[in-house]
């Protein structure tokens, strides 16, 4: 199961304000000292799209947190790193996305917990891929953490994920795997360039709502 998409924006980019724009309301922010990034973030019924940025350059590309490449991927304007990561939450029953991973640990959680990447995330052309250490969907949290979700504006579910990348990028196995095994569905599709385009369920509407980022 999906658990959440992020794509790199600059600090309070603009991003934050179309989507507003859309209908959409944030959920909430949040701030991940010592690994210099914070968020914004825009929960559905069954996950959510973050928004992150840099704040402190040198967390980010401290010895603790490089490999995960989130500096480069901030930098993917002048760069040909990815801008997007994709994470994954186990739920059973269901299909285990069984890939390669490494244990990352950054110092924002409790000791003892860690992050699965996946080892295909240390190529930054390719998403960062993880599993993520929520196991629930946003409509199954706490009112006070979900607070209320997207309805106001008439929305659900994501229904469905393209992910494009570049012709010269072709997708890893992991993320091949998270494709075959995702819900909400993963399509993978070559183009000049990085993107991304959710499709979300529009009930009090007259159609699904897309959201692109491309």
């Amino acid at each position: 199961m999906i658990d959440h998409v992020f794509l790199f924006i600059e600090p309070d980019g603009p991003e934050i304000a179309r989507l507003t724009a859309m209908g959409l309301v944030e959920t909430y922010r949040r701030r991940h000292p010592g690994q210099g990034t914070a968020n914004v973030c825009f929960c559905f019924d069954n996950m959510f799209l973050e928004l992150l940025w840099i704040e402190d350059a040198a967390e980010a590309r401290s010895s603790r947190i490089a490999r995960t490449g989130l500096y480069e991927r901030s930098l993917w304007r002048q760069t040909d790193a990815c801008p997007f990561g994709i994470a994954w939450r186990r739920t059973l029953p269901g299909p285990v996305i069984d890939v390669a991973t490494w244990a990352f640990s950054p110092p924002y959680l409790p000791e003892g917990i860690s992050i699965a990447v996946a080892t295909d995330s240390d190529d930054p052309r390719q998403p960062m891929m993880f599993e993520s250490p929520g196991s629930t969907a946003p409509a199954e949290w706490p009112p006070e953490k979900r607070g209320a979700l997207q309805h106001g504006a008439g929305l659900t579910t994501i229904l469905d994920i393209t992910l494009t990348l570049p012709t010269t990028t072709p997708p890893s196995a992991a993320l091949n795997t998270i494709a075959r095994h995702g819900s909400p569905s993963l399509t993978l599709c070559p183009g000049e360039s990085y993107g991304m385009r959710l499709q979300v369920a529009a009930p009090g509407r007259a159609e699904d709502m897309i959201i692109d980022f491309s």
